[in-house]
């Protein structure tokens, strides 16, 4: 799916390395851009986890949900959280 325009914002599909697509909306805001996603597990699709983050740029916000997608599905990260 191509990214498009929804009420002002940007809905774009990212595929992860293990193959989930997590569909994903782009808004600015007073701190740069957020990025919102929901998780849910293939048999409990009544319970979700929803999830927004802050970046101070539009590729610093799409670069940073496959560790929070990571992270909150409570796999390993590839690298570290803090430098």
């Amino acid at each position: 799916m191509a990214a498009r325009l929804d009420a002002g914002g940007i809905v774009d599909e990212l595929t992860l390395d293990d193959g989930q697509v997590v569909s994903v909306r782009f808004d600015r805001c007073l701190a740069g851009w957020q990025a919102s996603f929901e998780l849910s597990h293939p048999e409990a699709d009544d319970l979700a986890v929803v999830h927004r983050l802050v970046a101070s740029s539009l590729p610093a916000a799409k670069a940073a949900i496959p560790a929070a997608v990571s992270y909150l599905c409570g796999t390993p990260l590839d690298v570290p959280l803090y430098d």
